[in-house]
């Protein structure tokens, strides 16, 4: 009897001890979501996507005749803010790796060069990222308040075609409030679509509406700093703009969206969407329309401007 006592004690005793390590573990889980990146240094990443933003780092292969080099760049940005390596050799085609040794697998991982794994292991299934959330590129323009509220310097968007599969990606380097103006720098399929300081809503509007936008929040922030905001509270709001000041803006988002527009062209020559190609001679059309009036008095800087971003017929 004494035996089956100390037998069912010691039954009782272990399953105590397994539940215990298991809620234990959970709770580590929770903190450990909770605290997600929270050594991600905003200022640092900044720096180095705009001091990388238009050439390379000798440090890094260019994968630019390779297919592209966005993911590769977005994935240096994260690690000079202080995102850790996680895998191995053996694992360097698991979404659950992201790390670089040298260029070629499996000296670095699958993620950290190309845009649909990248998408994998930050958001959509590891969820390394704090957090991520998906667009139709209308509703990101149309909503484009949360947008500008949800990014920091520092975080991660991309773009996807219809069917999910994501071809590019960009870092997040500057918020000006005024205007609810983000800045974003990328490396593309050529040197010359390397960019520091695009305008973000402007690169949105040379996709198609039913295209995917994907926002990565690295880390959570309680509040945003004058570092995080390149905020002048000198500036006057957008309504008090001169038609010269529309007049650069509108220079500024031809050029945006020219540079949007190519890297969706290059990225259709490969899955040949009629669609796609529909929607490019669209929006070429367009902007050959702004064009013919930017240097006559028909038509206000301004006005100009307006029917650029207006979304009806594309």
């Amino acid at each position: 009897m004494k035996k089956i006592i100390k037998r069912k004690l010691g039954l009782f005793l272990g399953v105590i001890s397994f539940l215990s390590v298991f809620s234990f573990s959970i709770r580590v889980k929770s903190l450990s979501n909770e605290i997600k990146n929270n050594h991600y240094n905003r200022e640092l990443a900044r720096e180095y996507a705009i001091k990388w933003a238009t050439s390379s780092n000798s440090k890094y292969y260019n994968y630019v005749n390779e297919g592209g080099d966005c993911t590769n760049f977005v994935s240096q940005v994260l690690r000079a803010g202080g995102i850790e390596f996680v895998g191995s050799k053996s694992t360097a085609t698991s979404i659950k790796s992201w790390f670089y040794y040298s260029p070629n697998l499996p000296n670095r991982s699958s993620t950290w060069t190309a845009a649909q794994p990248f998408h994998l292991h930050f958001g959509k299934e590891y969820k390394r990222a704090h957090s991520y959330k998906e667009y139709k590129i209308i509703d990101a323009l149309v909503n484009w308040n949360e947008i500008y509220l949800s990014l920091l310097p520092g975080d991660i968007v991309q773009y996807s075609r219809p069917n999910n599969i994501t071809f590019h990606s960009q870092a997040i380097t500057d918020l000006i409030d005024k205007n609810q103006t983000i800045y974003f720098c990328q490396h593309s399929n050529s040197m010359e679509n390397f960019r520091r300081n695009g305008n973000l809503r402007y690169y949105l509007m040379g996709k198609p509406n039913d295209y995917n936008f994907y926002v990565y929040k690295i880390k959570d922030d309680s509040g945003r700093t004058s570092i995080e905001l390149n905020y002048d509270s000198t500036d006057t709001i957008k309504d008090n703009q001169t038609d010269e000041d529309y007049r650069k803006e509108l220079i500024e988002a031809i050029d945006i969206i020219k540079l949007s527009l190519e890297d969706t062209r290059f990225d259709n020559e490969e899955n040949n969407s009629k669609e796609t190609d529909e929607f490019i001679k669209k929006m070429e059309s367009r902007i050959e329309e702004v064009e013919f009036y930017i240097n006559s008095r028909d038509k206000t800087p301004k006005e100009l401007l307006e029917r650029l971003c207006d979304r009806q017929g594309l």
